[in-house]
C-alpha cells in the first residue's frame, strides 16, 4: 500500500550551489483536469483536455515597460490575462532535502522572500518531505522544492539546470494554479559553483512557479541564460501583475 507523504520540521541551513542555465518542463495530467504549464519549449507541451474543456498552455507577446520585458507562462482564454495563484490563499511549500547542498534552507528561504515580496503573494515553507512526485501536483498538495539528477528526472539532462512550473485548474471559465514544483539539477560540476549563481537558478525557477515564462531579453532573470543574477525590471513588473489577479 502506498504511504502518505511525510511532512516534517525543517532542518537548519543556508545557501545552495549550482549553475544557471536553461529550463524545460513537459506536459502532464493530474487527476484528469489539470494542465502542467510550460516554462520552456512550448511546442513540446501536449494539449490536455479538462472536465470543463481544453486547457492549453499559452503565452503572450512580451510586454514592455520601457525598462524591461516579461511573458506569462500561461494565459486565460482571452490570450492576455495571466494564470496565477489565488492571491487570497497561502502558497504552502515543502522541501525534500535529499541530495541538496548543506545550506539549502537559506537559499529556499531567500527565493521565497524575494518572490513573495515581488508578487505580494503569501508563500510559506511549512516543512520537509520525503515525497519525490514532482509533476502530479494537484489541489491540496503543497509546492515541492527538491534536487535530482537526470537519471531520476530525464528533463534535467544536458545543459538544463532546473525545472519550475505549476498545475492549473479551470473552474467557472478561470484558470488558477493550485500547486507546483521546483527541481534543481545535481549532475556534475554544475552543482558546485555556489553562491549568487545558485541563488539565481532558484529565483528563476520560482519565477516560473508563480507564472512567468521565458524572454529573449538577456537583461532579465527570466531569460534562459541571463546576464544578471537577480530579478530585472521586466521580471519585477510581471511578478507584480501576477499578484494582482482577482481572488477566487
Amino acid at each position: 500500500m502506498p504511504t502518505e507523504p511525510e511532512y516534517g520540521q525543517r532542518a537548519g541551513g543556508s545557501a545552495l550551489s549550482g549553475l544557471f542555465s536553461t529550463i524545460f518542463v513537459v506536459g502532464a495530467v493530474v487527476a484528469g483536469f489539470l494542465a502542467w504549464h510550460p516554462a520552456y519549449d512550448l511546442d513540446t507541451v501536449r494539449r490536455l483536455v479538462a472536465d470543463t474543456g481544453v486547457v492549453e498552455p499559452t503565452t503572450v507577446a512580451p510586454a514592455t515597460s520601457g525598462e524591461g520585458t516579461f511573458t506569462y507562462a500561461m494565459t486565460q482564454a482571452d490570450g492576455v490575462s495571466p494564470v496565477g495563484f489565488d492571491p487570497c490563499r497561502v502558497i504552502e511549500i515543502v522541501v525534500n532535502p535529499r541530495g541538496a547542498p548543506q545550506d539549502y534552507a537559506e537559499m529556499v528561504d531567500t527565493s521565497v522572500r524575494r518572490t513573495s515580496e515581488a508578487t505580494g503573494l503569501t508563500m510559506e515553507v511549512v516543512g520537509e518531505t520525503s515525497e519525490r512526485d514532482f509533476t502530479s501536483r494537484g489541489p491540496g498538495d503543497p509546492v515541492v522544492v527538491a534536487w535530482a539528477d537526470s537519471a531520476e528526472v530525464p528533463e534535467l539532462s544536458g545543459d538544463v539546470r532546473g525545472l519550475g512550473g505549476s498545475t492549473a485548474m479551470q473552474s467557472g471559465g478561470t484558470r488558477r494554479y493550485v500547486s507546483g514544483m521546483v527541481v534543481i539539477d545535481t549532475d556534475g560540476a554544475a552543482f558546485d559553483l555556489g553562491g549568487r549563481v545558485s541563488q539565481a537558478i532558484l529565483d528563476h525557477e520560482f519565477g516560473h512557479l508563480v507564472g512567468l515564462g521565458h524572454v529573449d531579453d538577456a537583461g532579465e532573470l527570466m531569460n534562459p541564460t541571463p546576464a544578471r543574477l537577480s530579478y530585472g525590471p521586466g521580471d519585477l513588473e510581471g511578478l507584480a501583475s501576477l499578484g494582482q489577479i482577482e481572488c477566487a
